[in-house]
């Protein structure tokens, strides 16, 4: 699913008039083959000493929860919207799957999955060109 996601940016990309076809760098991806988060991509920094009395509950970070999906909520997004729209309707920011290009330039393409609420898998795909949703999928919300 990943591969035809990212082909899909790529061809997306290159599809605008008066645009050079070059291929675009590939997008770096993680073991699992996703694109890595900016959590991920970030230097180390060195850990903090913690007394020995702390309890790991207390020295954990705080995980960052990603916005869910529904068929409904799914259902009123609509091809033209702004990447703000579509996260308002969802309430959240989903999981960045493949950039192409610089934000601000023209061509900059972007898809986000949100996992979605249903069967097991249930997800949805967004691909933004210019900040403007141009495809939309999903399989498995209900």
């Amino acid at each position: 699913m990943a591969f035809f996601i990212v082909a899909l940016v790529i061809m997306l990309a290159g599809c605008s008039s008066g645009q050079s076809t070059d291929t675009p760098a590939p997008v770096p991806t993680t073991p699992t083959g996703k694109a890595p988060t900016p959590e991920a991509t970030a230097p180390a920094t060195p850990a903090a000493t913690t007394p020995a009395t702390s309890t790991p509950e207390a020295t954990a970070p705080a995980a960052t929860e990603k916005a869910t999906i529904t068929k409904s909520e799914f259902e009123q997004i609509e091809n033209g919207m702004s990447f703000e729209e579509v996260k308002k309707i969802v309430g959240g920011e989903g999981e960045l799957l493949a950039e192409v290009g610089k934000a601000g330039e023209e061509g900059h393409t972007i898809v986000y999955m949100y996992e979605g609420e249903g069967t097991i898998g249930a997800n949805a795909n967004f691909s933004f060109r210019g900040g403007i949703l141009q495809v939309k999928s999903q399989i498995g919300l209900q």
